[in-house]
């Protein structure tokens, strides 16, 4: 029996964001337990910056572990958060920014599938949060079988429209397919993500994984082409490098501290509310 994971980012009890993981859960083939996770009900604390848990342990006693270790044991992973002010609901955020302890478990993360839906109460009012959402798999090293936003405002609404029906049984059936996801058409040629910035004229630049490019027109589509980024966190082998970078930097702060420190020192002060 798969073991799966609905992580919630809403503070919603049986809002639409519980409904949509529940249904994808029920729509699974094979047999599957669900057990869920509220994020917004942990106490997970900001991080601080220590960079203590690279060489150690994390100093923060909260949930964040709890959690983290409910998300490696998983056979798969579904995530839902709804959409605030044109972005993922800032839980999400607030348990990716304590992601340096991500470094140690590459082994349990890497690859592990995973789906993620954004709702939305507005059409065309998602934003940047099925963007929140996508990273939120894909910084913990788990691969996004598939990705979809949802529009429902009223609490119960996902699951009346065909849209939420759909959907639903689109993430439950990409979730432990073998097959690989279907990229959308343009997408990014180096991580299937269709988050993008123009920095001038036809040069494009991935949100997703920092991977550069240019569009062209082709005919009545548009020709999408990138290369791969400076600094990739895909694979294990190239998450591992990178955690070796960061204990690398933090060797590097302890050696040069009282210098650095005295840059630090003619800014010291001011006023703060």
């Amino acid at each position: 029996m798969k073991r799966v994971l609905g992580v919630i980012g809403s503070p919603r009890k049986l809002g639409n964001c519980e409904l949509t993981v529940k249904e994808i859960a029920a729509r699974l083939s094979g047999p599957a337990s669900l057990s869920m996770v509220r994020l917004v009900d942990k106490d997970i604390r900001p991080c601080k910056a220590c960079y203590r848990c690279l060489m150690g342990e994390c100093p923060i006693e909260d949930d964040f572990r709890m959690v983290l270790d409910a998300i490696a044991s998983a056979d798969g992973v579904i995530v839902a958060a709804p959409v605030y002010l044109l972005g993922a609901h800032s839980s999400l955020q607030r348990f990716l920014d304590r992601g340096l302890q991500f470094w140690k478990r590459l082994d349990d993360l890497a690859g592990k599938p995973a789906v993620g839906v954004a709702l939305a109460g507005v059409r065309d009012g998602e934003g940047a949060a099925l963007l929140g959402v996508e990273n939120f798999i894909r910084a913990m090293g788990m691969e996004v079988k598939g990705r979809a936003v949802i529009h429902a405002a009223l609490p119960g609404e996902a699951l009346l429209s065909e849209e939420g029906k759909v959907t639903a049984a689109r993430m439950a059936n990409a979730l432990f397919s073998p097959e690989a996801p279907q990229a959308e058409d343009p997408s990014c040629t180096e991580c299937g993500g269709t988050y993008f910035e123009f920095r001038g004229g036809n040069r494009v630049f991935c949100l997703l994984c920092g991977a550069g490019g240019s569009v062209s027109p082709d005919g009545g589509t548009i020709r999408l082409a990138t290369r791969p980024p400076a600094h990739s966190w895909r694979g294990p082998a190239a998450r591992k490098a990178h955690g070796e970078w960061l204990i690398g930097m933090k060797e590097k702060y302890l050696r040069e501290r009282e210098r650095l420190k005295e840059v630090a020192r003619v800014y010291a002060g001011g006023d703060f509310i």
